[in-house]
């Protein structure tokens, strides 16, 4: 529909869920690096085998609406619930429990059909009304999880015609609703209608929680969560006939229960050292791979101070940061550089490498264009020095990331003064009042490419995330027309021109991406990991998981 500029920035305002994490510690940063699921191509899917996971935490609510707030539950609900849609290895909407939509041309209906054949474990027929009960919850004043669902979900009308369809009526068009949204784990009606809302989440600890995923509960407790296969999930029985999940205190306690054989295979946070990295790789045992998130680290500039105004300026200290040393030096190789705002595997995502690559004689070449001269060991213009500061966290990474930056670009002539403060100071304090020259963030945009919380200019006061007060027309339009159309080629089409401007006017200088180590034994095979666009992504396609068995038919765990 036509649309005025004030009536569409009017449908933008922060009552959208922005998906941003500030992260206070700095995100290390490494792109895919997957080892084959299947040697050769010769292990051939079988039924049977067990598989234990060992998680760094502990169940708080086995609800989907909480599961944010703790990981752990984020990867038991994952394995227990499903969605209307899901998300396919790069962010793409995939089918789930429904086709994908109708979508009416204003981009304000969504109309999904479900799947003929859903079951509840507990053998109960899945409905329409499942999915009114489940979203009717998320709406009701007493409901206290995710408030991302709470903010998507608030002034959406929905309701169930018939068994099989549910209408989605949005106040406003907003493209990234079926990755944000849609994608939320259904609960069962029948179970749940009699359950007080504000006791939600803690029922799931009272009493089995029954969901529609690829595996059911079986036992849980504070150690150990043991599932088997759900014979009636809607993408097939999984191969798998016995899955756990062991819970331990930490990374560290984590780490001993592979070493001692305690678990078949463990997800690791970032920060490994090369020892035990080497531990792992030199045991033919496991097969490692390397999965980043949607998280990516920035230094953001500051447009307003008169040396980072110019365009000129920011790409030189972009050209001027040797990322890749960096990430060696600083996070022992485990990161790669990213070349786009938005994350690469993303299915948006168009990279520009040659924009954002060490380049210190492009580097000086710029600041020479713009006026600043070498001066001894420093740049200058019109007497006055190129200097600014350089605002980070006082986590021990960030600033030993902050000074290798500061260092970097001091061989350019350019003084800089690494600033530290606390955690909560430098969020309240620094970011968000945007009183920093420049400042090292981690941000998360979440599972949709959508950049308008980080870059669109209405963003860029008060509570709004655009952190370098990023003001671009032709860029606010194109991120507009992103929300408006659910096209994905579209979106890809406009997202591809915004990266391309961006990389002109570089409002930040890109670093790396966040990285967790992925250990399995090796036969453990039917994997096809990608982008983690939650931790618990990882499970995606679990249901095609498989223990390979020798050549007698046995099983080599």
């Amino acid at each position: 529909p036509d649309q005025g500029p004030e009536a569409v920035r009017s449908l933008y305002r922060p009552r959208w869920p922005l998906l941003l994490t500030l992260a206070i510690g700095v995100v290390a940063v490494v792109g895919l690096a997957y080892l084959p699921s299947q040697p050769g191509g010769e292990a051939r899917p079988v039924s049977g085998g067990k598989y234990v996971e060992g998680l760094a935490g502990s169940t708080a609510s086995v609800n989907p609406l909480y599961a944010s707030l703790n990981e752990a539950d984020q990867d038991l609900t994952s394995l227990l619930f499903a969605g209307l849609v899901r998300l396919g290895p790069n962010g793409a909407v995939l089918p789930g429990m429904a086709d994908l939509p109708t979508i009416t041309p204003d981009g304000l209906t969504y109309i999904f059909e479900l799947r003929r054949g859903l079951f509840w474990h507990d053998g109960v027929p899945l409905d329409a009304e499942d999915v009114l009960f489940t979203i009717e919850t998320i709406q009701d004043p007493d409901f206290d999880g995710d408030s991302v669902l709470v903010d998507l979900f608030r002034d959406v009308d929905v309701k169930a015609p018939d068994e099989r369809t549910v209408v989605v009526d949005l106040p406003q068009p907003f493209a990234p609703f079926l990755a944000r949204g849609a994608t939320v784990g259904i609960l069962p009606e029948h179970l749940l209608a009699g359950v007080d809302v504000a006791e939600l989440r803690d029922r799931s600890l009272v009493e089995p929680p029954i969901g529609s995923g690829p595996f059911r509960l079986v036992e849980l407790t504070p150690a150990v969560a043991i599932l088997k296969p759900f014979d009636e999930y809607y993408l097939g029985r999984p191969f798998l006939e016995d899955l756990e999940l062991h819970f331990f205190r930490d990374d560290a306690s984590l780490l001993n229960a592979l070493r001692n054989d305690e678990v078949d295979g463990a997800l690791f946070r970032p920060g490994l050292d090369a020892e035990q990295i080497a531990f792992i790789d030199d045991d033919s045992r496991w097969v490692r791979r390397s999965l980043h998130t949607t998280t990516y680290s920035l230094v953001y500039f500051n447009p307003e101070l008169e040396a980072l105004e110019s365009s000129r300026v920011r790409r030189a200290l972009q050209h001027g940061l040797d990322v890749p040393g960096m990430a060696e030096s600083a996070l022992e190789g485990q990161a790669v550089v990213i070349d786009s705002p938005i994350i690469r595997d993303l299915w948006s995502h168009a990279g520009a490498p040659e924009a954002y690559a060490y380049d210190p004689a492009r580097a000086a070449a710029l600041l020479d264009a713009e006026g600043w001269e070498a001066v001894g060991g420093g740049r200058e213009k019109d007497g006055e020095p190129l200097r600014f500061s350089l605002a980070a966290s006082d986590d021990p990474l960030q600033v030993r990331v902050a000074q290798e930056i500061a260092r970097q670009w001091g061989e350019l002539g350019v003084q800089v003064e690494v600033q530290v403060s606390g955690a909560s100071q430098f969020v309240e304090g620094v970011l968000l009042p945007r009183a920093f020259d420049a400042a090292l963030v981690s941000v998360d945009p979440g599972p949709d490419p959508d950049p308008y919380p980080l870059w669109h200019s209405t963003q860029a006061l008060g509570e709004g995330r655009n952190l370098a007060s990023y003001a671009n027309a032709e860029v606010d339009e194109l991120l507009e027309n992103g929300r408006l159309t659910s096209s994905p080629a579209k979106r890809a089409e406009d997202y591809r021109a915004f990266q391309e401007i961006y990389a002109e006017d570089v409002p930040a200088a890109l670093l790396y991406t966040q990285t967790y180590q992925y250990v399995v034994r090796a036969e453990l095979q039917g994997l096809s990991p990608g982008l983690l666009l939650s931790l618990s992504s990882r499970f995606d396609d679990i249901h095609l998981w498989f223990a390979a068995r020798d050549a007698n038919g046995d099983g080599n765990e």
